[in-house]
């Protein structure tokens, strides 16, 4: 893929994102197959361009707020589509802002990532569908780019 190809999908991604209502409406056969959007992205940025100690950065503090909506929503769905408020995510701006402002993310992966945790997530179920899809993205950028430190 040229380097040329590898923006546009990005690009794709992000417009796409950018035409749903929220989150949840995005479907999960849309971006977890391997034909999906998660890998189109995971395959827009190099190993370089995109390290997966930024990733982790991003990942582990969504996993545990990813928990406390589990709990909060388990055996409530009535709270699955309850409001989405969490100053957690809101503390995580900064740090994406930051990774942007050093290189160490590129521009439109921060500009998905707000999408995806801010402009798109309304709801408890618009979050969970946020974090699959980063976990999606993720694990696909593994899969591309497999660290060699682990034989």
């Amino acid at each position: 893929m040229a380097n040329g190809d590898k923006k546009t999908a990005a690009q794709e991604v992000k417009q796409y994102l950018q035409k749903l209502s929220a989150m949840s409406d995005l479907d999960p056969k849309e971006f977890a197959d391997e034909s999906g959007l998660a890998n189109k992205l995971a395959g827009s940025y190099g190993k370089d361009e995109l390290k997966s100690t930024q990733l982790r950065k991003i990942f582990h503090p969504l996993k545990q707020i990813e928990r406390d909506v589990q709990r909060k929503v388990r055996g409530k769905p009535e709270n699955e589509q309850g409001a989405f408020e969490t100053h957690k995510v809101v503390l995580m701006m900064p740090t994406l802002a930051y990774a942007r402002g050093r290189g160490l993310i590129p521009e439109d992966f921060y500009e998905i990532m707000k999408l995806c945790l801010r402009e798109k997530v309304k709801t408890n179920k618009d979050f969970l569908r946020s974090v699959q899809f980063i976990e999606a993205v993720l694990a696909y950028h593994k899969f591309r780019y497999p660290s060699s430190a682990r034989g």
